[in-house]
């Protein structure tokens, strides 16, 4: 007894959007412009306290950890990949900044020269979320 056409076709899509979920959560690389900030790449990662040193951030099981942070103006902070998919930390201010695509086990860097309140979140998967308070 083999497979029906209507089978094949349950079969097909089903493969098709499990397909595309994967997809989605892999994401893709690709970088980003940094107005008011400056980015860079390296691997290594500060401490959490906040004030004026570099500051850490994890990236792991699709979580920033901290969710927030309180850190002064010109502070750099440090964001490392522990997941095994690349992820970005994108502000949701147009220009505030952008990581780029920060590879699994590597650490992308960005320093913050404007006070505010700053809601940021992965480019490549948009339910991870963050808050920087820059003071």
């Amino acid at each position: 007894m083999g497979i029906t056409r209507p089978h094949f076709r349950a079969a097909l899509f089903s493969l098709a959007a499990v397909a595309a979920l994967l997809a989605l959560l892999v994401g893709c690389g690709g970088g980003g412009s940094n107005a008011g900030s400056t980015q860079s790449s390296t691997s290594s990662s500060g401490s959490t306290a906040s004030g004026g040193g570099p500051q850490a951030v994890t990236i792991k099981e699709y979580t920033f950890k901290p969710a927030s942070i309180t850190v002064a103006k010109g502070t750099t902070v440090d964001f490392t990949n522990e997941d095994s998919t690349a992820h970005t930390a994108t502000s949701t201010e147009s220009g505030a900044f952008e990581s780029g695509a920060i590879q699994p086990g590597k650490t992308g860097s960005i320093t913050l020269k404007k006070a505010g309140t700053f809601t940021y979140y992965c480019a490549f998967h948009p339910f991870m979320k963050g808050t920087i308070v820059v003071e």
